[in-house]
């Protein structure tokens, strides 16, 4: 049995290790033969940097590497000089982005044997694209690897992100103007915020981060993971006590989802998230786990946004916000916490989470976040708020008494400045880490309805009232209607009106009445 390939971006020790590797050598293929210049965007672990390493051995000439894969002996293998610089691993926070620059070009020009005399980085590339096209009498090959990194890394220091911004920007545009010695040229990174300013001079680059023949590239699909990872599949049935078709569902509903042209036919599995499953042999939170979005829950909290699903972009927003005002939607879909569920022409698609794995673990940290509580705080209260709901006679006192420990532990002033609705998103939140199906704010042909649950046999609806009455929250869900949507579906409908005071920083009352 092959080992697993967790953890490693080589692809000549991938190979030399005899580890699995999933072949996309086909649609390199049609990357290197249809066309020179790219950039590719897709989310942190999924697996960027071995597909430019990939690209860098196809370049070099080393066919020994690709026995038995499907490129083979499907092109004319040559060596071509490489200059590869891979952001990620330069030491830009010891010291300024320049410098570190210049480090990664002088070891790209020392493999090569190349002196460069120059210290400003964009002299120093232009000068080591020349030194290498009159050297080896080829044109050059230039793989980028995550390349807004330096940029990414300062989300909260908008400033620094700006200085690094427009050193990038400065490097990439040589890009540009040395076209004619550049044989193949490759950009990858996780978010587009920067591709406007950064790309503005580099209108020859092909973006084919939504592109449905690409769209495959990166991450597996379901006849890859079934094929190359058969022998652990087997293995896993019997310790895990599933049937193959359960543990397949399982795997599915956890780790794959991910799409980048909204078709559910063309959605593929977390690659970090597969590996780690195989490697650990129990489900858990792997990918989310790999990186705190700390940065994108802060945005979402000033845009008091807690409901990130179901929503809809145009596929322009993609490239066109800034620095200084962020699109909160397409930084969800580029860093991974949302894909493309459904394309709904005219350039507008439907995001929604990828899987279970990215949706719980968001919450948790957008609930934790909201209530300002660390994560592991939330797990008691949850449990304890799932066993009240579940019965089929829900026992709301405890249901209560388990949100006022949560909101017991949120600090005052916030309250004060967000009232009604900050509670709202602590609950929101609080009911969807319970795996209950939640709406907030439902438009309704009366009004706008707080929130409705959803159980297999009973749905429950709630409306929010700040320093009123239970009572008159209540009344307002008998007034408006707000049940008669769900009056046919033959289900018990809980109506529950809820109280808080500002100067309690709690809910004081609330009242329960079945709709008979």
């Amino acid at each position: 049995m092959k080992t697993l390939s967790l953890g490693r971006q080589e692809f000549s020790n991938l190979i030399n290790e005899n580890s699995v590797y999933v072949d996309k050598t086909a649609d390199i293929f049609r990357l290197v033969t249809e066309g020179r210049c790219y950039f590719l965007s897709r989310p942190r672990r999924f697996g960027k940097s071995l597909l430019v390493n990939t690209l860098k051995e196809i370049f070099l000439g080393n066919k020994h590497y690709f026995k038995d894969l499907w490129i083979e002996n499907k092109i004319d293998w040559q060596t071509y000089p490489i200059i590869k610089l891979d952001m990620s691993a330069l030491s830009y926070k010891d010291q300024s982005l320049q410098v570190a620059l210049e480090q990664g070009l002088q070891r790209c020009a020392k493999e090569y044997g190349v002196a460069l005399e120059n210290s400003n980085p964009k002299t120093m590339f232009d000068d080591l694209i020349l030194a290498l096209f009159e050297k080896t009498q080829k044109q050059v090959v230039v793989l980028i690897d995550e390349y807004d990194k330096p940029i990414i890394d300062y989300l909260d220091d908008i400033p620094q992100a700006e200085a690094n911004r427009d050193a990038l920007k400065n490097l990439y545009s040589v890009l540009k103007s040395a076209d004619k010695l550049l044989k193949f040229v490759f950009l990858t990174g996780v978010a587009k915020f920067a591709k406007v300013s950064i790309f503005s001079d580099l209108n020859h680059l092909t973006d084919i981060s939504i592109a449905e023949k690409y769209s495959k590239m990166l991450g597996y699909t379901q006849e890859e993971l079934e094929y190359y990872f058969a022998d652990r599949i087997e293995i896993l049935q019997t310790k895990l006590n599933f049937t193959k078709a359960e543990l397949l569902e399982q795997i599915k509903l956890r780790y794959n989802g991910y799409s980048w042209t909204g078709k559910t036919d063309d959605t593929v599995y977390n690659p970090f998230s597969i590996l780690s499953f195989f490697e650990i042999e129990k489900f858990e939170n792997f990918w989310f786990a790999t990186g705190t979005p700390t940065f994108l829950t802060k945005l979402l909290h000033s845009k008091f946004k807690f409901d990130i699903r179901n929503l809809q972009a145009d596929a322009l927003s993609f490239d066109t916000h800034s620095l200084t005002n962020l699109d909160s939607t397409a930084l969800l879909f580029q860093t991974g916490y949302l894909t493309l569920c459904r394309d709904l022409g005219f350039g507008m698609y439907e995001l929604d989470y990828p899987n279970l794995e990215v949706r719980n673990s968001m919450m948790r940290f957008l609930l934790a976040d909201f209530s300002q509580n660390h994560v592991g705080h939330i797990q008691p209260v949850i449990y304890r708020l799932y066993k009240s709901l579940l019965p089929v006679e829900p026992d709301f006192e405890e249901f209560f008494e388990s949100l006022k420990t949560l909101f017991d532990t949120i600090p005052y002033p916030i309250f004060i400045a967000n009232s009604e609705k900050y509670y709202h998103s602590v609950v929101f939140l609080t009911l969807n880490l319970l795996d209950y199906f939640t709406q907030a704010e439902v438009m309704h042909n009366k009004g706008r309805l707080d929130m409705v649950v959803h159980f297999a046999d009973k749905i429950v609806i709630m409306e929010f009232k700040l320093n009123q009455t239970a009572q008159v929250a209540l009344q307002q869900i008998k007034d408006k209607g707000y049940a008669n949507p769900f009056l046919k579906i033959g289900k018990t409908i809980y109506l529950v009106g809820v109280n808080m005071q500002a100067e309690q920083k709690n809910i004081t009352d609330y009242l329960v009445e079945i709709l008979d």
